[in-house]
């Protein structure tokens, strides 16, 4: 679900002004930027591209869309449902500003016309609480949110705690953006196999001294399914070990030892494990000395 702001190009005797370039169009939010991969377009005309996406780093939880249509003349602003409060001021302030340059109105989707002072009044801690109702009612396990870092997995259950806080806008926000930007590895997966028995190995590792989101019950990505024989497949975890006194050393890590999956899940205590969202744990930093105390009476997985 998405909320679309359109904004008309102004018409001059002679049509419609030439259409603002990509660069200028970011200027109007302090420190907005095009997706990485679009940054070399940054002096075109927005209508040169089919589609802009736009940031602003370390502050956006979701990206921004930026068309210019060329058959309505028109420039139209796209943000997600539901996005955070921080992402609605940039939508706001981009449109606010573009149409005060352009000197005409903005249209949402349902044909209401603002101002660019009155767009303010749009309600969007409505549009956030809105956009959380709905995968209530949608009846859906899980809904999939995109961000600018990851990918997150929200659940019903996940999705009444944020809408049973005081302010569920702010709650939403809060919790989006805490995991856009914490600072820890996203484990991926690896796969091994065997000559002789056929059978795969999945593999996710822990290192010691490194915060680590995991997967609560790990799964095949959809592209991995086109090669890989779920029923052969067994999952372990690679727990990787340092010298507690030279943490920072990379030529004194090791594996340490390789344990099945359920095994490690098991064995996590609750105080070093924060749940992320509704597919995945964080693991706090551990040393190798509380790793070697966790794991250290678990079997050596074998495949």
């Amino acid at each position: 679900m998405s909320i679309t702001f359109s904004i008309p190009n102004k018409r001059g005797f002679l049509g419609f002004q030439k259409v603002l370039k990509i660069s200028e169009l970011l200027g109007f939010v302090d420190g907005l930027e095009p997706h990485p991969i679009q940054k070399e377009f940054m002096y075109l005309g927005l209508d040169k591209l089919a589609l802009l996406k736009c940031w602003v780093p370390a502050k956006s939880g979701r990206y921004i869309d930026l068309e210019y249509d060329k058959t309505q003349q028109t420039y139209n602003v796209r943000i997600l449902t539901p996005s955070r409060l921080a992402d609605w001021s940039q939508t706001l302030t981009l449109i606010s500003k573009l149409s005060s340059r352009l000197g005409t109105s903005i249209r949402d989707e349902h044909g209401r016309e603002y101002s660019s002072s009155s767009v303010w009044d749009y309600p969007y801690q409505e549009d956030i609480v809105f956009g959380l109702e709905d995968f209530l009612k949608s009846g859906y396990e899980l809904v999939y949110q995109d961000g600018i870092r990851r990918t997150l997995a929200l659940s019903p259950h996940l999705v009444e705690g944020l809408l049973k806080a005081d302010n569920p806008a702010q709650s939403y926000s809060d919790f989006f953006t805490t995991r856009q930007y914490i600072g820890a590895y996203d484990a991926q997966s690896k796969f091994y196999g065997s000559e002789q028995s056929e059978k795969i190995l999945g593999t996710y590792t822990l290192t010691a001294g490194v915060d680590t989101i995991l997967p609560l019950v790990p799964t095949l990505a959809p592209e991995d399914t086109e090669y890989i024989d779920e029923s052969k497949l067994s999952w372990c975890c690679n727990l990787v070990g340092c010298d507690d006194a030279d943490p920072d050393n990379l030529e004194k890590f090791f594996i340490y030892k390789r344990i099945s999956y359920s095994d490690f899940l098991d064995k996590l205590p609750e105080n070093m494990t924060q749940l992320f969202d509704a597919e995945k744990v964080l693991v706090s930093a551990m040393t190798f000395a509380q790793m070697k105390a966790l794991f250290e009476d678990c079997q050596e997985f074998v495949l």
